[in-house]
């Protein structure tokens, strides 16, 4: 029930905003798929984004397309997906409303079903979680870097309590009791929220 009324609400806002051109649609997913040739995809652990999944499309350090998928476990011994959110660059929404003169919110809504058709689909096989779907897309116009895949291994637990101990609030005793893989996944996490600018 959930897919049906999604499409046809997508099938209407196609209706409203769609212009007689045959083509706009081709041109749209055709500059998203050059977006991606030219990117990297990064995916974090999702024990490094609260359960959470995420695909990061970078160019350079930088991400310049991103889906997120949420989980809520809060109820169950099973985590369930609630919500996917794909984010892309302002500056691409932007130039492809300029050259083909169409509003925003049908670009949108494009990128939205060619996304979750093509991409969301593939990772949810990867994630063995099928019934990931993006609900819809938004921009951003704020460059954050991409998430850096630290080998902890080739840390020390020492060097891994003494940065978390500077950078977070947690108490040198607490971070001593952390069993191996919540250390390094606390580290991975915390590095990338600082390499963001993200505070405690």
């Amino acid at each position: 029930m959930k897919e049906l009324i999604k499409k046809i609400l997508r099938e209407e806002v196609q209706k409203k905003f769609q212009k007689s051109n045959p083509n706009l649609e081709r041109v749209i997913i055709k500059h998203m798929e050059s977006l991606i040739s030219d990117s990297k995809r990064v995916i974090p652990p999702p024990e490094d984004n609260y359960g959470n999944y995420s695909e990061e499309w970078c160019k350079g350090n930088n991400i310049v397309m991103e889906a997120k998928y949420f989980f809520n476990d809060e109820d169950s011994d099973e985590e369930k997906f609630f919500a996917g959110d794909l984010y892309v660059d302002e500056k691409e929404v932007e130039f492809l409303a300029k050259i083909l003169q169409v509003r925003k919110a049908f670009i949108l809504n494009i990128i939205t079903e060619w996304y979750d058709d093509k991409y969301t689909t593939k990772f949810g096989q990867e994630t063995g979680h099928p019934e990931l779907e993006i609900d819809e897309t938004l921009t951003f116009d704020n460059w954050r870097k991409c998430y850096q895949m630290i080998d902890t291994d080739k840390l020390s637990r020492e060097e891994m309590i003494n940065y978390l101990d500077k950078e977070t609030a947690y108490r040198r005793n607490e971070l001593e009791e952390f069993p191996d893989n919540e250390l390094k996944s606390k580290y991975r996490s915390v590095y990338n929220s600082r390499n963001n600018g993200i505070g405690n």
